[in-house]
Order: structure tokens, then sequence, then C-alpha cells
């Protein structure tokens, strides 16, 4: 496409195109919309190569089928071509209800119609071609989840040797390294746990902070995975594999940051990645691996023809909601397996047939505390219980009670125990952002001298509840259901209003004893846009 200048795009501020993507961001709710917006783009400057966009091109019908041509030479499928056809059409669909419906909504309407003709010996090719796909698979084979799994097998080796010069070792590793690393870590959660990749792509740094430890595994939940399902996305990571995200958090993610985007996965201009499918086919091509179809849909796909053959059917609908199955929820009334039930989901994935045997390298290649066992470090957390106030376990009692004497398993401590005291430094504000002074207070309370979050990175991490958690909090019912404040009483109005609270006295006596933060509490939760009635912005509270 290159070469034919299939590539030129118009300015992005020509005012058709402005008009076309805030009328898909706004109107049609689409707001990953660039790629759509940039195929309308080169299809107008190809029809009009120099000059400010307009629509004299509906009346060059043989240069539109030359560019259909074009695109076919240079060698996109059919769906590409397809996808290209219906942006186009979109594009026009809007450009007629912004005018009136005469001789040019008529012009424009006998242009869908052209595109929509040229658009049925496209589709009927395509079909064909999903046709003969379906095909070969019948004859050679779908890929099964050990065939789909090899990527993870074949570059383990590189993986483990990368995770220990950067976190065991703190040598400086390349970019072109950290980068691999993190597409490694996208395809563990898309092959080895069934993930969509907008499950990958939609994971924040606030749900990788709030993991919680369950039987043995590390327990995150995605909410933004825009996709089809209208659930959370949760996953169960293995201690090990707990480390290797850790591993990226500390010492990776931190070198692509730029500007506030929360976003767990970075690319190297430091946004939000914008394909996991795209860097899962890059780890395929950096390992010499033929791509061979196995995506993440196909992984899922291969484990649904398993589950079905072998699990009961309590066992298929935890899978299937481990899986994030859209059309889950209805059946089951919208409900969801408990944290125990998703961990033992996790693990009865493993026993999928051709996938355990290669979980992990065999023990002789792995690098020195590369590779931790669930088993190992739940015995070592048992022999030495990770506490908030209390001391790791010094290299003489690690040796004397069995472990080795690598400090692997002495910084997963010191990191459990660190994770802890962020947690419970940020639950003592829930509602308020608090100031720095207040934090270093609190740490200089606790009596924490080393392994201590700062109290700048608690203010980094804080985030204020939600409106919900906040109306519903127990604390401030309470408050309002049982309080014996003297000069206010709480009323039930008609209507939609519901149940309010009125002064039987003047409003300046009557809130005489309420304590202050209580009452900011309460405005907070309720109402963050108001204050006492007054339109006053309560951003200043996070302050």
């Amino acid at each position: 496409m290159q070469a034919g200048g299939m590539y030129e795009k118009c300015p992005p501020e020509s005012k058709l195109l402005v008009g076309f993507k805030d009328h898909l961001i706004g109107a049609l709710q689409v707001q990953n919309c660039q790629q759509e917006v940039d195929n309308v783009s080169r299809f107008l400057r190809y029809m009009q190569p120099e000059g400010e966009p307009n629509l004299e091109f509906m009346t060059k019908t043989t240069e539109t089928m030359d560019y259909m041509s074009a695109l076919s030479n240079s060698g996109l499928s059919a769906a590409t071509i397809l996808n290209y056809m219906k942006n186009i059409i979109r594009f026009l669909q809007y450009v007629k209800g912004s005018v009136d419906m005469n001789e040019d909504g008529i012009k424009i309407q006998k242009y869908i119609d052209f595109l929509k003709t040229m658009r049925k010996p496209v589709a009927r090719k395509h079909s064909g071609n999903a046709c003969s796909t379906r095909s070969d698979r019948v004859v050679d084979g779908m890929p099964t989840v050990h065939d789909c799994n090899l990527v993870l097998r074949s570059g383990k080796k590189r993986f483990l040797d990368i995770y220990n010069r950067m976190a065991i070792s703190k040598i400086v590793v390349s970019p072109t390294e950290k980068t691999w690393y993190r597409y490694y870590c996208e395809a563990v959660m898309m092959l080895r746990h069934f993930q969509r990749p907008a499950a990958v792509e939609g994971m924040t740094v606030r749900e990788w902070v709030n993991r919680k430890l369950t039987d043995g595994r590390y327990l995150i939940g995605i909410k933004n995975h825009k996709s089809g399902a209208t659930h959370v996305a949760t996953i169960a990571l293995t201690l090990e594999e707990e480390a290797w995200y850790q591993g990226y958090y500390e010492c990776i993610r931190p070198e692509f940051v730029r500007g506030e985007c929360d976003c767990f996965f970075l690319s190297a201009r430091g946004t939000q990645i914008t394909s996991g499918s795209s860097d899962l086919l890059r780890l395929h091509e950096s390992c010499g691996i033929d791509h061979g179809g196995c995506t993440s849909g196909q992984v899922r796909r291969a484990a649904d023809t398993l589950v079905a053959t072998s699990f009961t059917e309590t066992q298929k609908q935890n899978v299937a909601a481990y899986m994030c199955r859209s059309d889950l929820m209805a059946d089951t009334h919208y409900r969801r397996p408990g944290p125990s039930a998703i961990v033992a989901t996790a693990v009865l994935l493993d026993a999928l047939p051709g996938f355990t045997p290669e979980r992990r390298l065999p023990a002789q290649t792995d690098s020195p505390g590369s590779c931790m066992s669930g088993k190992e470090f739940s015995d070592f957390q048992q022999t030495f219980p990770v506490s908030r106030d209390g001391q790791p376990p010094t290299k003489k009692q690690r040796v004397e009670a069995g472990f080795p004497e690598n400090r692997v398993y002495y910084d997963r401590w010191r990191k459990g125990q660190y994770a802890d005291r962020q947690e419970h430094l940020l639950s003592y504000f829930t509602y308020l952002k608090p100031s720095g002074g207040r934090i270093e207070r609190l740490i200089s309370k606790e009596g924490w001298t080393s392994n201590c979050p700062k109290a700048q990175d608690i203010l980094d991490m804080w985030t204020p509840a939600l409106k919900y958690a906040i109306e519903s909090d127990q604390n401030i019912l309470n408050s309002c259901s049982l309080q014996k404040w003297k000069g206010l009483a709480i009323k039930s109005f008609d209507g939609q209003k519901g149940e309010g609270v009125i002064a039987t006295t003047h409003f300046t006596e009557a809130t005489r004893d309420i304590k202050v933060d209580t009452e900011l509490k309460f405005n907070y939760g309720v109402n963050r846009t108001s204050f006492r009635g007054e339109a006053l912005h309560l951003d200043w509270l996070d302050e």
C-alpha cells in the first residue's frame, strides 16, 4: 500500500474528518475510532490528491472501483476491504444526515447504494475464505491448548533470564528486552489464563495494587475490558506469575510513564497499548514461531472443546465465568463464583490435556531463584508469616528452616509486607484525600523505620471511593439513622425524592452538634456537585 501511495491521508484538521470523528465519539459512542477515521481519510486523499477534501468524489465511480481494486492488489484480505467499505458507508451516512434531503441527499444515497453493490462480491469472497479456513481445520485439525502455548514454552528461558537480571540481580536491561518482557506478560494472560486482549489492554494499576491473595493465588479483577461482557474479568495468578508482573511493575513500567495514564501495560510512548493481539503476534515472530492461528480466541475455543467433554456443569459455568463469557450472566442470573471458586477453576484449567507438563521448565534449566513453586513459597509463608509490624527472617533463620540462601523468598516476603502496609495506610483515607504530613504522622505512629511506603506514594495511589460505595457505607447510614442531633430530623417526602434531612430549629444551631468530618463525608458522598445546596464543586475535598 505504501508503494502505491495508499497510505496518504488528508490533514486531520479537515472539516469533514473532524465532524465525522465528533459524530463517532458523541452520537455513536465509538471511543476507539481513529482507525476508522484514518481509513476514510486515505480514501478521500486517493479520490482527491490535493486540497481540502469535499464531496466531489461521489461522481467518480470509476476511480472508486480502481481504489477497491488497488486495495485488493496490495494484498489486503477480503475482510479488511469490507471494513474499508463499512467505514466509508458510515462516513457517507454521517454526511447525509448533516444535509437537507434535497438533490445532495439523493446523490449521497445513490453513491451509498453503489458501494453496497460493490460490496457483494467482496462479501462472497470473504465467506469463501472463511469456509476454506474451517475446512482446513477439519482436515488438519484445530490448534490445541498445547499448540497455542508453544510460544510460552519457547520463550520462557529468555523471559526468566531477563527477570533474574532485572528483578533479582538489579541489572539494567535494554529497551528491546523490556518490551519483549511486556509481550510475554501479556501472552500469559491471553494464552495461560484465557483472557481476551481487551482485558489485557484495560487492566489498571489500581486493580493490580488491589490484588488479593486467596488460597495460594493472587486474584485480580479487571473492570474496563471493553468487550461484550458486562461483568468483571477475574484472573488468578500463581505466586510465580505474580512475581513476574511485579517485576514489570517495579522495573519496567516506571520508565515508560508519560502523564497520568493508569493502564498497567504501557507502550513505549507511555500510552495504553492499542492491541494485545498485535503484541502476541510480535512475540511469535521474535521467537521464530509461525503464528498459525494461535490467537487468544483460538486458545479459548480449544479450551472450550476440552471443557465440554470432561467437566461437570458446575465446572463449565465456573470456567465460562473465568473466561468472562458475555452470555454467562443471563443464564445464571448475574451470579458470580466466589474467590475460592475462581482459584479452584484456575487450578482446574491447569489440568487440561497437554497443558500441565509444560507449565515450567525442568528444574535443572532454571536459573537460581527463577522458579518459585506455590508449595515452596506457601511453606515459607507458614514458617515466617507475613505481618505488618514483623521483621523479615534473617539468612541464618532461612537456612536453618531448610530454605535456599538466596534472597528470592526474602524479597517476596518484604514485598508482601510492603503491600500490606500500603493497604493499611490507604484504609484510613477512604473518602477524603489526606495531606502528606498526615500520612507521615501516621507512619511515625506505626513505628515503621524500614520497608515503609513513602507519603508521596500513598498520595499517588489514593483514589476517592465511588459514589455508590459512600452512599452504602454502613457508618454513614448509622450516623444518619441513629443520630441524636438535637436540631435535625429525618422526614419522608412524597414522590421520588425519598427521605431527607430537615431542620427543626435554626439551621446554624441545628448543625452545631455535627462533627465536621461526618458532615463532609455525607455531603461529599451523597452529592459531589453541591454543598449545602450551593453550586460549589467539591473537588477541593480531594486535595
